[in-house]
Formats: C-alpha cells, structure tokens, sequence
C-alpha cells in the first residue's frame, strides 16, 4: 500500500496552506470548527514581555477593521482574544504569535491601477505580497512580494527598515502600486515599488505583514497602544479604470473588493487518520505517533507534500519526493520553516537546544535600525493541518541566552512543568498545547509539532536554513544554530539540568 492521497486531495492541500505564513483561497464566511471554539482562550499561553496585550489587541481592532480592501487585522490575538473574531481573522494554518496582517481578496478589472499609500509602520519587520488565484489557488505574483527596506520611500520620506536608518524618522511615507497591465518587457522600465499582474482581470489576494510593533504602538505599529486616536492613518488608497475613470478609496472597495471567511483545513479528519493509520509508514513510527519518531529531529519545510505525506514515508521514498520551485506555494520564499513533529508516548518533556541567530532587537524603540543575521526568529507549539492553530510560543527576545548565545527550550504540558525550566534559569518553556486539536474520539492529545521560522536569513550568512541542498545538508549547513532535541522526564530534568 502506496503512502499516497488523490491528487485532488494535494491540489486542495497546496491551496488550502499557502504555506505557513498566510492563507489562501477563502471560504465566504467563517469556517470555526467547535474544538477549534473552545480552544480560543488567552490561558492557553501566559503574557510575555514584547506579546501584544488583549486590550492593545482589541485597540488595533476598533481601528483598522474598517471593511477596507485590505481586512483585518488578522492574527493569533486576534483569534484568541477578541470576543467575536470574523472568519477572516483566523490566522491558520500554522500561524505565528506576534504579527499583524492586513489582508483582502480582491478583483481588479483590466487596465486598472491600485495605488496604496502609508506610512511605514514602527515595527521590526514589514512586508507587502501579491498572490493571484490560479488553478483555484492563490500562487505568489511574479515581482508581487517586496520586504520593507526593499520599498522606495517617497521623496523626503525615510525608510526606517534600512540598516542603520533613523527608525524614528517623522517623514516615512511610501507609495505601492499594483496593476493589471502586463510589466514592461525590460526590467529597468518598470516602476518601482509596483506589482504587475498582467493583462486581463486579475483575482488577488494579498497585503501586508507586521512583525513586532515597538513598545507602546498598537498590532500595527501605526498608532499608539493606548489612547482613542491614531494619526495619520495606515494606508489609503485609490484606483484609476482602463478607461482613465478615477475610483475614490470608497468607490475602489465597492467595486475590486471580495468577501472573506477562513480558509478550510487542508485535509479532512477521516483524510489525516488514513495517514496516521497507513501501514506503510515509517517502520519508526506506530499509529499512536505517526508522523513523529523518537530520534526524530528538526527538518526544513520544502511544500505541503513532502510535509502532508512525505512526513509519513520511510526514508528512501520521502527522498523522490520532488522539490516544488515555489517553496510553500504562498509563504515567503525567503524565510526558512524548520518543522519536528512529536509525541509525549516518547517522553512527557521534549527539550531542544541550539544557538540563535542575531537579530535586530527593535521592540524597546531602537533608535536606529540594527544588523542582523535574521529578521526575525520564532517557534511555536503547533495543532494538526485538521485544525492549524497555534498552542503557544516564543520569539527571539522572549529566550535567555547563556553565555556563548545558546538557547535550551522545554515543551510540556504545565503540569510538567520542571521548577528549574524558567528564564532566571536560562530555560525558556513553552506549552505542549492539547494535542491534534481535533473535535473527535481519535484526537491524540500525546501528540504535537513545533514550527521553527528563521526569517529573511540574510543572504552573506553560511549557516542559513535555506543554504542547504538536500535534508541531509541541513545540519552541518547550520551547524551549531541546528536545533538538537530528546525526550526526557521532569524529575530528570530537574536532577541533571538540559544535556550539552
């Protein structure tokens, strides 16, 4: 028996992911199922220094959820602790604890012209992509992802995402542009900061990303995180027709903008458990794992089919798998996911340890914009592809380092909490979470995954995730920023400390 799905079932998986950054071709309407419901609440991880707090979340809400073409905003906060979210702000699949997105769906006639204007935000990382909708899809716009020190500030403005740019600056306006004309046949003719989705009506999605507001702004890092009023706003816009019709920002969203809901799992319940139960999995796996291994460790994220299936395969056949061109078919393609799939059968606490990589510490308002190796880094406890939220999780300033700028992280469930797993002990911990989160009698709740991001690893760094050829590479590649884990037990862990 072939480790295989139908190919309508991979076709709908790669367009239900879009990868693990963003979402694809949405649903009209919510999709919430009831275990995923019950399951939204704050407790599920503890306020950490740099989190965004449920009353910032809510501030950011009340502003920016105005029905624009860009909707949201859209995030973990969202989902959990607002008391009515929309469909469109659940962040699955796989999502992340700290960003804000702002996204739509929209339809932009031929010949048309969006221009988005804005202020770049105060955050650490911000970013603007275009996806079209294709093979019924949303797959990444050639030129349609531009990172925020890539965007040309308007004249007089600053772009504060510049290493060693004044991230203060007062005057950081920038101007987009997206088209629905074919981009001209030589590069240096087109326009910068503009997208050209070709001729024809074009379907979108596609928006903006915001990674870490600084201290004291709201999700967006647009206004302040307390207070009624925000000023200038975020973003306005407006559109020009074929024709040379002018479209007013009210007029543009009568007439390009979508209904979004959420977008449905990948795969179904029944869907999953047929490859749960699959007996030619990995030998090194049993139905009460499947797909984690006890010696089983980080790996990098190449596409949904090497992770919805491969993950499942033994050895030898996950290596025919074929590498997809576009890595994850939506998600940044210049951010590495690394991926451990887990079982507490193996052990009730999984610690791993690793070096992390410098990043630009903005969150204390940092005057000016630091180095980095990464843009950001994360990792978080994750749910099935069934339900794709996120249990809990900690990014790069939320981690002691020791000496040498090693990180150890424990994952476990509270109760298994060691005493000396704490930050005044150099540990970070984080919640194991509920298992599959799935609402039916089969749900594993011994069973978890972590999600690694490495974002945007600058191109000059030899130990970036994205440097490695094959899974094989990946370790040495990275060397001692490879993240090594095992299983062991809290009264262990509490005797002997982490194993260097």
């Amino acid at each position: 028996m072939k480790n295989t799905l139908p190919q309508n079932l991979i076709a709908a998986a790669l367009a239900a992911v879009a990868s693990i950054t963003t979402t694809a071709a949405f649903a009209e309407g919510a999709f919430v199922d009831p275990f995923t419901a019950a399951n939204r609440a704050a407790a599920n991880a503890p306020a950490r220094t740099g989190d965004v707090s449920p009353a910032v979340t809510a501030r950011t809400d009340e502003r920016y959820n105005t029905g624009s073409l860009f909707s949201g905003p859209r995030g973990w906060t969202y989902w959990n602790y607002l008391t009515d979210p929309q469909g469109y702000q659940n962040p699955n699949l796989w999502p992340d604890k700290r960003p804000t997105y702002l996204f739509g769906e929209m339809t932009l006639p031929a010949g048309a012209e969006l221009t988005v204007r804005g202020w770049f935000p105060h955050v650490r990382f911000f970013n603007f992509s275009i996806y079209l909708y294709e093979r019924n899809t949303f797959v990444n716009a050639s030129g349609g992802s531009i990172d925020g020190y890539d965007i040309e500030p308007d004249p007089g403005s600053t772009n504060p995402y510049r290493v060693g740019a004044d991230r203060n600056a007062k005057d950081r306006r920038f101007t987009i542009r997206i088209l629905a004309k074919a981009a001209p046949a030589n590069p240096a003719d087109r326009a910068k900061n503009s997208v050209y989705l070709g001729d024809g009506d074009q379907t979108i999605f596609g928006g903006f990303r915001m990674y870490v507001s600084d201290q004291g702004y709201d999700g967006t890092g647009w206004g302040p995180g307390a207070g009624p009023n925000h000023n200038p706003p975020g973003l306005t816009y407006e559109a020009t027709l074929a024709d040379g019709t002018k479209l007013s920002e009210a007029e543009a969203t009568k007439r390009f903008g979508k209904l979004m809901g959420d977008a449905p799992p990948p795969v179904t319940i029944d869907e999953w458990y047929k490859l749960v139960n699959n007996p030619a999995n990995n030998p090194a796996m049993t139905p009460a794992t499947a797909p984690a291994t006890k010696d089983g460790q980080f790996f990098l994220f190449t596409g949904m089919q090497d992770i919805l299936l491969g993950a499942f395969m033994p050895p030898a056949e996950r290596a025919k798998i074929p590498k997809p061109k576009e890595v994850g078919s939506g998600a940044n393609a210049s951010t590495a996911y690394l991926v451990n799939f887990t079982s507490r059968q193996y052990g009730p606490l999984y610690v791993f340890r690793g070096k992390m990589p410098k990043f630009p510490d903005t969150w204390a308002n940092a005057a000016a914009m630091p180095d980095g190796e990464v843009q950001y880094w994360s990792v978080a406890t994750m749910a099935t592809f069934v339900n794709g939220s996120l249990w809990d999780g900690v990014f790069d300033m939320q981690v002691p380092l020791d000496k040498d700028g090693y990180y150890t992280i424990v994952v476990s469930l509270p109760e298994d909490r060691p005493a000396n797993a704490t930050a005044e002990n150099g540990i970070a911990w984080i919640n194991w979470g509920p298992g599959e989160g799935i609402g039916d009698p089969r749900n594993r709740k011994d069973w978890g995954a972590l999600l690694m991001r490495f974002m945007v690893p600058k191109p000059d760094w030899p130990h970036s995730p994205l440097k490695a050829k094959t899974p094989e590479e990946l370790a040495t590649v990275m060397g001692p920023y490879y993240p090594r884990g095992y299983y062991t037990t809290k009264a262990e862990f509490e005797k002997n400390g982490v194993k260097k």
